[in-house]
């Protein structure tokens, strides 16, 4: 009897040929690892960067709305501005010149702390202070009685007492503390009472020079307005937060008759600040600036921070960092 046999063996991969396979596996799946770490990396780095952009959107257009109205109130851009409060060349807040000041990197702004603790100002960077009427809250007069320094307005107010107020017209204006304010009746007073920091003339006529304690009267007449008077610095300081960059944008507001601190964007480290005067072709810094009613425009280069940190290529842990420009001209002082 004959036995049948397979005439074909069977087969499998060598030993040379598994390592063969196994080494061009990991190649494959190397390449692909890092394909898809560069990708991870370039998509952070173009979040980063979108975040930037969007942060310097936002910086530009608080800070620039208020750049823009520098000086304004709601009867527009008036030369002859009275300033009636008590020691107002003394107070930062209330130091009306044209209604905008700025201050170069290692100038001291008075009434604003610089150092490293929260909410201090980083005395490497520019800041600037804006002064204008709050059109927010404007309300027409319906009376004023110069002699008993009480105005009648259209309608209720949240005023209260001490706030820092502006009245005006197509004539001049005028910025006083209101006294004595009664939201219910519409009215509120302008004495020089007991409120800090007070009221140094009860008459609120422009004068070139002050004159308490009455000054020179001046009745502002029905359709004439009153509003909340606005100051703010805008500058660069520390938020003591380290491991997101430790800086921020802020701002020092009027609210009443004190100042706040609020932090208004992470990430802004740097701030430089031109001016264009009239008459000039270049813009420049704010120490070469000898009168601040003619600025025509600020020009503001911002530097921003990633929040988040970057592998860089030796390694290191790194963020985007970017600067930023805008011009912005002041309104009603542009021909």
């Amino acid at each position: 009897m004959k036995r049948l046999t397979n005439g074909r063996r069977m087969s499998g991969l060598s030993l040379v040929e598994l390592l063969i396979g196994m080494t061009l596996g990991l190649i494959v799946m190397a390449g692909v690892a890092t394909v898809f770490t560069s990708t991870g990396t370039t998509n952070r780095t173009n979040e980063n960067l979108a975040r930037l952009q969007e942060s310097a959107r936002m910086a530009f257009s608080i800070v620039s709305r208020d750049v823009r109205d520098a000086g304004l109130n709601d009867c527009g851009r008036i030369t002859q501005v009275m300033n009636v409060i008590n020691g107002a060349a003394a107070t930062p807040w209330a130091n009306w010149v044209g209604g905008l000041q700025g201050y170069e990197n290692g100038t001291a702004v008075p009434g604003l702390a610089s150092g490293a603790g929260v909410g201090q100002r980083a005395d490497s960077e520019d800041a600037i202070r804006i002064m204008k009427g709050d059109a927010s809250t404007t309300v027409s007069v319906v009376a004023h009685n110069a002699a008993g320094t009480s105005f009648s307005l259209s309608d209720t107010t949240d005023f209260t007492s001490g706030d820092i107020m502006v009245a005006c017209d197509f004539v001049q204006a005028t910025i006083f503390q209101a006294v004595a304010v009664n939201n219910g009746a519409s009215t509120l007073t302008h004495p020089i009472g007991t409120v800090l920091p007070g009221n140094c003339c009860t008459g609120l006529g422009f004068m070139a020079a002050q004159v308490p304690p009455n000054g020179r009267g001046y009745p502002y007449l029905a359709a004439s307005s009153v509003m909340r008077f606005d100051s703010v610095v805008w500058y660069v300081g520390n938020n003591g937060r380290a491991d997101s960059g430790g800086r921020s944008l802020y701002r020092q507001v009027l609210r009443g008759n004190a100042l706040a601190v609020e932090e208004v964007l992470e990430g802004v480290s740097g701030m430089q600040i031109q001016y264009l005067v009239q008459g000039a072709v270049t813009y420049v810094n704010a120490a070469a600036v000898a009168d601040w009613s003619t600025v025509l425009a600020v020009r503001l280069n911002l530097t921003i921070d990633g929040v988040a940190q970057e592998r860089a290529a030796d390694g290191s842990l790194q963020r985007v960092r970017r600067n930023f420009t805008n011009v912005v001209a002041l309104r009603n002082r542009v021909s």
